[in-house]
């Protein structure tokens, strides 16, 4: 008889009540991590949006020439299957 996964509730409970006191040691309070959270967030985003304005012409410029080649290649393997 298989045995029922075991959920690890008691031991997720101590590692949140053991990192709560180490912030509080800090004098963090949760508003200030809700804070640095958003923060950290937005400037992700923001990172993400920046690489996407410096490459993003350049992928532009590749699907110009590749999306045409691949979909004549793509046409050209469906012909010779349906001929088949």
């Amino acid at each position: 008889m298989a045995q029922a996964p075991r959920i690890p509730v008691v031991k997720l409970i101590i590692w949140c009540l053991v990192i709560g006191f180490a912030l509080s040691f800090f004098n963090t309070t949760p508003e200030n991590v809700y804070a640095w959270a958003g923060e950290t967030g937005k400037s992700i985003f923001e990172w993400f949006l920046s690489v996407g304005e410096r490459i993003g012409p350049f992928v532009l410029m590749g699907a110009i020439l590749v999306l045409p080649i691949w979909g004549i290649s793509y046409l050209w393997r469906w012909m010779k299957t349906k001929r088949s």
